[in-house]
């Protein structure tokens, strides 16, 4: 489990206990999770005061909605104020990401995004949904949110009547023209540069010196010019990355950090399209082919792209037990997986799941007949992986 998702642990930790507490005990919660372990739960939908997806079950697809308060523009403020205080709060918002403290229940006073167990009401297109009463396909959702929450809070934040981009701007404005601190690292250790420049774009300038027109004067600055970083927060940036440069030198890294996967960190980016003919032309690999591995670059960073292009050499015994525990955890439909080279597939359900070089298991959807394409949800644990696939096969169509 990553760091981040260890941060983000209570959020979904309070929310099941406040959707258990909301069944009130009905035998749909156990139903339910059967059903989202065997991926029934299609892609979730946040609008301010709910939550929706379509859940499959019995040959019958059906509209599951869990509704809850929105928080008032008072709690917004405060909690934009306590976010405001937290220097990594600002850092990961400025850069677009959000921030893990969030998921702390008492932040802003006692303001959470986590809704009360009697805030909670359930509808569903089912029978039994129609009367506003819990069902399979409601609890099924609910346990859906709590495994989503665990990589991120953005689901609640649009359910409780806020976007993270609105939430990014308005505490923007809060520390605009103040001095948020020096930049921490990730929760992993990692000092981004893409924070860091963010947050120097609220460093206030320093105050130029009085020159002496008729004397040699010697300017000395503590920092860089704006809207240069913090001489210690670049000093924390090259450090970090000397540390990541040896860990490659000794081989020791997680995923392989090649040429290659240089390559797809830029076509991830934002303007990376613009790069695509060049890097086809580079590394001799097919346009389409690097198109799906800046889809696995996206999912799981080098490693992704590197189980895109490939599985990872894997042993029959490693996959036979992979196999068998998909198998013991019911996440497997109707279907047969088989191993397939060095994944293992199941055509039925059009999904597939790939070792990749970093140890972890990452879910694919087939595309196009003979073609896969990743899917988010990399996990060491393959059920857990396959899973994932089965939730992005149900919300992608098959293309012909």
């Amino acid at each position: 489990m990553t760091g981040t998702a260890r941060s983000l642990a209570p959020l979904a930790g309070a929310w099941k206990q406040a959707f258990h507490l909301a069944t009130n005990g009905s035998g749909s919660y156990g139903k339910g999770l059967n059903l989202a372990r065997n991926g029934a739960v299609a892609q979730i939908h946040t609008q301010p005061g709910r939550i929706s997806a379509p859940v499959a079950a019995k040959k019958a697809t059906h509209q599951a909605v869990i509704h809850l308060p929105e928080l008032t523009a008072t709690q917004w403020e405060s909690l934009a104020a306590r976010l405001a205080d937290d220097p990594q709060a600002v850092a990961d918002l400025v850069a677009n990401r959000i921030p893990a403290t969030i998921a702390d229940s008492g932040h802003a006073g006692g303001i959470s995004i986590t809704p009360p167990s009697d805030g909670i009401t359930f509808s569903c297109s089912c029978p039994t949904g129609r009367t506003h009463r819990v069902c399979d396909h409601s609890a099924a959702l609910g346990h859906a949110v709590a495994e989503r929450l665990t990589n991120s809070p953005s689901l609640l934040l649009g359910a409780c009547g806020m976007t993270a981009r609105a939430l990014a701007a308005h505490v923007r404005d809060l520390v605009d023209g103040a001095d948020p601190g020096p930049l921490p690292a990730d929760t992993n250790g990692t000092v981004r540069a893409a924070q860091l420049y963010s947050l120097a774009a609220h460093r206030p300038p320093q105050t130029a010196p009085s020159l002496d027109l008729d004397t040699v004067t010697t300017l000395t600055y503590t920092d860089a010019p704006l809207p240069g970083p913090r001489t210690q927060d670049l000093a924390r940036m090259t450090a970090d990355a000397a540390t990541r440069a040896r860990n490659l030198l000794a081989g020791t890294a997680a995923a392989p950090h090649d040429e290659l996967a240089d390559v797809l960190r830029i076509l991830a980016s934002p303007d990376g399209a613009d790069h695509l003919a060049a890097a086809q032309h580079a590394t001799g690999i097919p346009e389409a082919t690097l198109r799906a591995m800046k889809i696995g670059y996206r999912h799981g960073g080098p490693a992704g792209a590197h189980a895109t292009l490939a599985a990872a050499p894997t042993t029959t015994d490693v996959l036979e037990r992979a196999r068998e525990t998909i198998h013991a955890s019911r996440a497997v439909g109707l279907g047969t997986i088989t191993i397939d080279g060095s994944a293992l597939t199941d055509t039925t359900a059009g999904v597939q799941i790939r070792p990749g070089p970093d140890g972890r298991w990452y879910p694919f959807t087939v595309w196009r007949a003979g073609e896969w394409r990743p899917a988010p949800g990399p996990c060491d644990d393959p059920a857990e992986a396959f899973r994932a696939a089965r939730r992005a096969r149900a919300a992608r169509p098959l293309r012909r």
